[in-house]
């Protein structure tokens, strides 16, 4: 038995359906819908209407999205920034103001992931292996040598001990 041949989805029925598993900023629905070749006029108007209906809100996927980086990522100011604009496509004044939304203590934040992530030993090439791993997640340098010299310190008082 042979499958009728269903009606192609609208862009609006599309950007629903894509928002119905995630929220997603304005750019990120734009692009994944010329990605499945929908007409750009149809597309400005699907996501016109939504925002009218309050269904897409680039501040609010922008908040969401910041506290899954932050809380189950571990990512610090600086790569949340560069995810928020380059990979999420958010525009600098929502990404500007999420920033500012934050009550993050970057400091506790950067700390708590140097001890999970652990100093193995004594040695300059495992203190700066690990600063080099919180730059990367985004933390700015600063604050990483701060928290590889306070893990380290630790390591020796218990050691001493």
């Amino acid at each position: 038995m042979a499958r009728k041949p269903r009606a192609p989805l609208s862009a609006k029925a599309r950007a629903v359906d894509l928002l119905s598993r995630r929220e997603h900023g304005r750019a990120e629905l734009f692009w994944k819908l010329v990605k499945k070749q929908v007409p750009r006029g149809e597309i400005d108007a699907a996501l016109d209407s939504l925002e009218e209906l309050g269904l897409l809100d680039d501040h609010r996927a922008a908040t969401g999205l910041t506290r899954y980086y932050v809380e189950l990522r571990g990512y610090g100011p600086n790569k949340l920034r560069q995810v928020l604009r380059r990979e999420r496509r958010f525009p600098d004044h929502v990404v500007s103001q999420v920033m500012e939304e934050l009550e993050v203590d970057w400091r506790a934040k950067c700390m708590a992931l140097a001890e999970r992530r652990g100093i193995r030993g004594p040695e300059r090439k495992d203190r700066e292996k690990l600063v080099r791993f919180l730059i990367g997640r985004g933390f700015p340098p600063g604050l990483c040598f701060d928290a590889a010299r306070e893990l380290e310190q630790a390591l020796k008082d218990a050691a001493e001990e």
